[in-house]
């Protein structure tokens, strides 16, 4: 919230920054959350999905993914990854990027999960989602 006070001696304004009141102790901030990750293609190009690792542990040896979806893959619900025959658990600090793979230079993000609008955090399925828009 920003508010304008005003400097009777000179008639200068100047901003004041309000802080915003702290989340409830029981309240996780989204960006705190780890968990699976779910990712669908709604577009008509095909993707690749980038993630570069580096939450918890990783942030001292970042680590590297990259999956590729068809066109519509996924759909709206979006499919779950995996690295190996675990579910791909990704967190706070964790970058996510994903460009078209037919010469049409659509992309999407860096995002930063925690920071960024996308991936989300669904409080349903506790897990994060990043569904592509055209």
């Amino acid at each position: 919230m920003l508010q304008a006070l005003e400097d009777s001696a000179e008639g200068n304004v100047i901003p004041v920054l309000h802080s915003e009141p702290a989340l409830p102790p029981q309240a996780t901030p989204t960006s705190a959350r780890t968990g699976p990750f779910r990712v669908g293609n709604r577009t008509p190009h095909p993707v690749r999905l980038v993630i570069l690792m580096r939450s918890g542990e990783r942030m001292i040896h970042p680590e590297t993914a990259h999956w590729d979806f068809a066109p519509g893959e996924g759909g709206s619900e979006g499919l779950l990854l995996s690295l190996g025959e675990e579910p791909l658990q990704i967190g706070p600090g964790d970058i996510v990027v994903a460009f078209a793979l037919d010469g049409t230079r659509r992309y999407w993000g860096p995002n930063v999960v925690g920071e960024s609008l996308a991936p989300f955090w669904d409080g349903e399925s506790g897990s994060w989602s990043m569904i592509l828009q055209p």
